[in-house]
């Protein structure tokens, strides 16, 4: 009988989470939430400045035998604000996480869904500076003088630029 019950509160604690997940994608509930939370209920954030992120994160850490083992991880709401700051656009990424119980270890998912976020940033600007590397190479571009010289052995090798910038995924 026990373990019926665990099952069944576990079922219930499913729907409750499932519920609150589906409330809290509303864009005007996820900006009153934050607006509360973060700046005291000042009307900041306006549903209009939100869009809807792709909350899924795969991560490959590596198993005992060296192999990679992936693992998929989803925050529950993930939305990407777009703010005017002394008239430069700027975008901070919020995320919500909703729990029927207390979740003990919640610090340490949090804080593997930010280092997977900043993992995304980084594999991004990667990308960007290899696909500008490649098309300045096939247009036989050489560098103009205001333009940003070489890499750095260190800069060629991450990927990731000195000027490069990430942005914490819950400002």
């Amino acid at each position: 009988m026990p373990a019926i019950y665990l099952c069944r509160k576990a079922v219930d604690a499913l729907k409750a989470d499932t519920v609150t997940k589906d409330y809290v994608k509303d864009a005007g509930v996820f900006a009153d939430i934050f607006n509360y939370y973060i700046y005291g209920g000042r009307q900041v954030i306006l549903p209009e400045q939100l869009t809807e992120r792709d909350s899924t994160k795969i991560a490959l850490p590596y198993g005992a035998d060296e192999a990679a083992v992936p693992v998929q991880k989803f925050r529950d709401v993930q939305k990407l604000y777009a703010a005017m700051t002394d008239g430069k656009m700027e975008y901070v990424l919020y995320g919500a996480e909703n729990q029927a119980e207390i979740h003990y270890a919640m610090a340490v998912k949090n804080n593997l869904y930010d280092a997977l976020e900043y993992a995304g940033q980084v594999e991004e600007a990667a990308k960007s500076h290899r696909k500008e590397m490649k098309r300045k190479k096939e247009q036989g571009e050489t560098p103009a003088e205001e333009d940003r010289k070489k890499p750095s052995a260190g800069e060629f090798l991450s990927g990731f630029w000195a000027e490069d910038r990430l942005y914490h995924p819950s400002q």
